[in-house]
């Protein structure tokens, strides 16, 4: 068995979603990784494959919105069936209620797209950086200090030889999923339930005689639940689950079983199945690590943190936790990051996460236990139901709010600085407990970053006039300072100058005013005739006051300050100058 060793300056376990985009975030701000995984291939089959609000808000911020552009697809209306029979309709429905986009919210509702394609798109950015997944290179061992990690790896060869493989990183990624081995191998624990008398099976597999019009449910409380959502609106082929309550689904993980139990269990005897293209069984875990970090080994996603796919969060919070940490890790690889920085990860993720598997942990009761046909004669004459009224009707709606994940943010997070008085009666506790969920009003430090549009923006040394939105400004790589003034003086020249301070690849300023400025030395002048951005940050369009917001490159807002000392103070937080 040969050995080798080398070094790189942070090394990515696991090719899913949150292991390509740490990767991806590292690469644009032209830090060098490596991302391995011990697969010999790359998955297939749907998976994880809602994608929320918020994170095609990230896709943006990353340069990648134009490649789901016409391959997301809308959630189908759902359609129940009364048993036994199976074929006549006792209830069509969506899963979610209309939502329509608002100017400080362009991305309303959830689509999806199989996880197999989300994470193809993810490399084709990531080998634009000439970065490459590696796979057959397994994870077995790590030993960290203060100043790094050392990674024991092994590598499966096409010819069968296997050779290990030492690395030392200045950062260890654990991106490997619920049952990879970066958390087992830190020591790390895994706190949640179990369902033990639960089981679920996962199938992408090909359906005759069955309409792609519809995502089908069929069940029985506290028994099981069958749901089979078309791949697409073209095509036969179907992502099929079975939810089984007090009864392990695990027997139902081959092709003949799980062709028997749909077909006795929904009355559909004239379903035809042809090719199973994916077939998995999973034990519903709701489970958190205690910690997201040791020293210099951070775990992101599934690693860190596991749960039913009731309600379309795991993929997405697990995006949220690369996108969180990546721009931290920057920082400090180039030994600009406080000491409060990194450890700041584990303190905001951590209260998101917790609220978050409460959210779906009641999700999946409700999608299992709850009764899931009602009797013909109890229906409306049309065989409708009132549609805002779970309770009679029986028909489960996810009706959570959070789940677009609006709502996350940091407002207890030690890192971020607000300079207004803090909200009557909130102590840390009860931020955290609305960690996930979020607030109704104007938005404060930690918050998420609203979008705005209808903005101009107007060079200092060009006359040409182009129109933007906030989130044209935003970076992935910077810090943007966003200086709000209705009119223009000479004190927004003393912003810029406090500015200076800070190294320009990593902090960007802009003026946002409602008229057009003259002689102002900015980089970009940004002109809110509409008001649009005032009243998304939540600032007066008529005072003559400055007002300053600091967007973090994760698209949260890090500071609202009004001085510039206050400017400083955060940047204290962050930064070590």
């Amino acid at each position: 068995m040969l050995t080798k060793s080398s070094d790189v300056p942070v090394l990515v376990v696991g090719a899913g979603p949150a292991g390509l985009i740490m990767a991806l975030s590292l690469a644009k701000n032209g830090v060098h990784c490596r991302i391995i995984d011990k697969g010999q291939t790359f998955h297939t089959g749907s998976r994880g494959f809602g994608i929320q609000p918020r994170t095609f808000e990230l896709f943006q911020s990353l340069g990648m919105l134009d490649d789901f552009v016409g391959v997301v697809q809308p959630l189908p209306m759902m359609r129940a069936y009364k048993l036994p029979g199976g074929v006549e309709p006792v209830r069509t429905w969506r899963l979610y209620p209309p939502s329509p986009s608002w100017p400080d919210r362009p991305f309303a509702e959830q689509k999806i797209l199989s996880q197999a394609k989300l994470e193809a798109i993810f490399r084709k950015h990531l080998a634009e950086h000439n970065i490459e997944v590696e796979l057959g290179t397994e994870l077995i061992g790590i030993e960290h200090d203060e100043d790094g990690a050392t990674a024991t790896l092994l590598v499966s060869k096409a010819d069968g030889i296997a050779a290990k493989e030492t690395v030392r990183c200045e950062y260890l990624i654990g991106a490997d999923g619920a049952r990879g081995v970066s958390r087992k191998l830190m020591g790390m624990t895994f706190e949640g339930q179990t369902r033990d008398a639960d089981g679920m099976v996962w199938a992408d597999v090909t359906i005759s005689n069955l309409s792609t019009e519809y995502w089908h449910v069929w069940g029985q409380p506290g028994k099981f639940s069958i749901m089979a959502r078309p791949l697409s609106p073209t095509g036969n082929t179907f992502v099929v689950g079975i939810t089984c309550q007090n009864y392990d689904a695990v027997g139902l993980a081959n092709e003949s079983s799980f062709k028997e139990f749909m077909s006795t269990e929904t009355g559909r005897g004239d379903l035809e199945f042809g090719e199973f293209a994916w077939l998995s069984y999973f034990k519903p875990n709701m489970r958190v690590v205690n910690q997201f970090s040791e020293g210099r080994v951070f775990l992101v996603g599934d690693s860190a943190h596991v749960h039913s796919p009731t309600g379309g969060q795991g993929m997405n919070c697990s995006i949220a936790d690369s996108f969180n940490l990546a721009w931290k890790l920057v920082l400090a690889h180039k030994g600009l990051a406080s000491p409060a920085l990194l450890p700041s990860y584990s303190a905001e993720r951590l209260p998101v996460i917790t609220q978050m598997l409460a959210a779906t942990n009641e999700l999946y009761t409700h999608t299992v236990a709850r009764k899931t046909t009602v009797l013909a004669e109890d229906a409306a004459p049309d065989g409708s139901q009132d549609a805002d009224d779970d309770t009679k009707t029986g028909w489960f709606r996810w009706r959570n709010g959070a789940l677009g994940l609006f709502g996350v943010n940091y407002r207890y997070s030690p890192i971020v600085f607000d300079a207004r008085p803090s909200e009557a009666g909130q102590d840390e506790e009860d931020m955290h407990a609305r960690a996930y969920e979020g607030y109704i009003g104007n938005v404060r430090a930690g918050d998420r970053a609203p979008e705005a549009p209808g903005l101009f923006c107007a060079s200092s040394t060009d006359t040409e006039v182009k129109e933007t939105s906030i989130f044209d400004l935003l970076s992935p790589s910077r810090h943007t300072v966003l200086v709000f003034a209705a009119d223009t003086s000479a004190r927004q020249e003393l912003v810029l100058e406090a500015l200076q301070k800070y190294p320009e690849d990593f902090v960007q300023g802009f003026l946002i005013t409602r008229q057009t400025p003259s002689g102002t030395q900015f980089r970009k002048a940004i002109v809110d005739q509409g008001g649009h951005a005032f009243r998304s940050y939540g600032y007066s369009t008529e005072s003559d006051k400055l007002e300053i917001a600091v967007v973090r490159p994760d698209g949260v807002i890090g500071a609202m300050v009004s001085t510039i000392d206050g400017l400083h103070a955060y940047f204290r937080k962050v930064m070590s100058l």
